[in-house]
């Protein structure tokens, strides 16, 4: 008797540890998920980590991202026939048309092959205008890196939150930090993609005209005439008569 008496004294103990537990876990879920939506909205709300950027590896100096562009204004005997065979060498190089108004046309070529359609443009005819440029990017294609895995971590670690999440207001506000991050992820993403296009395509305006018409020689002024009836009639109508 003395036994059984202690058994159930046990088994009773165990009951109430039991049900102390699943309430402590009950109270204490909710709470945990607002405490990491908190923790990754912070995260993804901040600049990359300082230990993220000083691992960046920096680009040696033959890598570098450059986004070329260059115009030239050509004057030739023939525009239509000099733009037609300008044309003609863009697609040899590998390049295309992206648009033409008249004797304007606006290419795209392969980066590597930038120097030889701009050469091709100069040799058209007499080279009125030229200029070209190369902006580097390389600094601000890496940040866009480090922001997009940042982002792309943050909003994993959210879809772990909406997983656990149990009140409707907490459900409601990670929803609403991952549509955020989600269309940030989109935004860094359209915006690499295209600095990582125009450093793969140079870009090159060059317009084509022709001669300029010589200028019209200036009248010479005629001196007055010693005899004064012949300034009132005027000597063109004198010589006209004869």
């Amino acid at each position: 008797m003395h036994v059984a008496s202690k058994l159930v004294c046990c088994s009773l103990g165990i009951l109430w540890l039991s049900g102390c537990d699943r309430a402590e876990f009950a109270g204490a879920r909710a709470p945990v998920a607002a405490d990491s939506l908190r923790a990754a909205g912070l995260a993804a709300g901040r600049a990359a980590p300082m230990r993220e950027a000083a691992d960046a590896p920096a680009p040696a100096s033959d890598e570098r991202m450059l986004v070329q562009r260059g115009e030239l204004t050509v004057e030739t005997a023939r525009p239509a026939e000099a733009m037609r065979m300008f044309l003609g060498k863009v697609k040899e190089l590998g390049g295309h048309l992206s648009r033409q108004e008249a004797n304007r046309v606006t290419v795209r070529v392969p980066a590597p092959q930038f120097d030889a359609a701009f050469a091709a443009g100069s040799a058209a005819g007499r080279v009125l205008h030229e200029s070209r440029e190369a902006n580097d990017v390389t600094e601000e294609y890496l940040d866009l890196g480090i922001r997009l895995d940042t982002a792309t971590k943050a909003r994993a670690r959210l879809l772990e939150v909406l997983q656990k999440a149990e009140r409707v207001e907490d459900i409601l506000k990670v929803e609403a930090e991952i549509r955020r991050l989600t269309e940030e992820i989109e935004r860094l993403e359209g915006r690499r993609k295209l600095l990582a296009e125009q450093v793969a395509l140079a870009t090159l305006t060059v317009a084509f005209q022709g001669p300029a018409e010589p200028p019209r020689p200036r009248p010479r002024l005629r001196q007055g005439s010693s005899f004064a009836w012949i300034d009132r009639v005027g000597a063109e109508l004198l010589l006209e008569a004869f």
